[in-house]
């Protein structure tokens, strides 16, 4: 159900995502030109030896998101779960203007099938896990502070769902693992 909590905590996760995405495209802007000329050629590095690298987020997205999970029960993993977004957000907005500085219109359009593949899915199913444990740290929050009583039906609900989005993200990490770099190379004529 859609109502007026998911709609702010969709709206501020979207803000962070779009401040992450700003400083990502800055940050290389005002990057001095020697450090700049090291990232470019680390990039170029990087395009020419893709097919010997594999994306594996499988690892850090297992120990950051089990990490978000245990430290929300203490609180501590809200603002944590706030700066992953801002990362991911910072991240993207540096590979689209890493790849647009150095392959100019081709390198956007690159960048943004590279983002879609690499980050759409892992981001759509991260906002709902986050969701989802928002709304239980709120639920133990109400527990603690005003001593309301747990609804252990919707609690369980907001649980299975955090799972399901953790399963489908790890899922996704594997596709990625043993497919993202087949599929990122059927684009990698846009960079020639």
């Amino acid at each position: 159900m859609w109502t007026s909590l998911n709609k702010k905590v969709f709206i501020f996760l979207s803000i962070i995502l779009a401040i992450g995405i700003i400083s990502g495209i800055l940050f290389l802007i005002f990057l001095n030109e020697a450090s700049k000329e090291l990232i470019f050629l680390n990039i170029n590095e990087y395009i020419q030896n893709i097919n010997n690298y594999k994306i594996n987020n499988i690892f850090m997205d297992i120990i950051i998101l089990s990490s978000i999970i245990i430290l929300s029960i203490f609180i501590i993993g809200i603002p944590i779960s706030i700066f992953f977004v801002f990362f991911n957000g910072f991240s993207i907005g540096f590979i689209i203007s890493s790849l647009s500085s150095i392959f100019r219109f081709k390198g956007l359009i690159y960048s943004i099938i590279h983002v879609i593949i690499n980050k759409f899915i892992f981001l759509f199913f991260l906002y709902f896990l986050l969701l989802a444990l928002y709304k239980i740290t709120l639920i133990l929050i109400k527990y603690w502070v005003h001593k309301e009583k747990i609804n252990k039906d919707e609690l369980m609900h907001l649980f299975k769902k955090m799972v399901l989005c953790l399963l489908i993200i790890l899922i996704y990490d594997l596709v990625l693992y043993f497919f993202g770099n087949k599929i990122i190379n059927l684009f990698n004529f846009l960079l020639i």
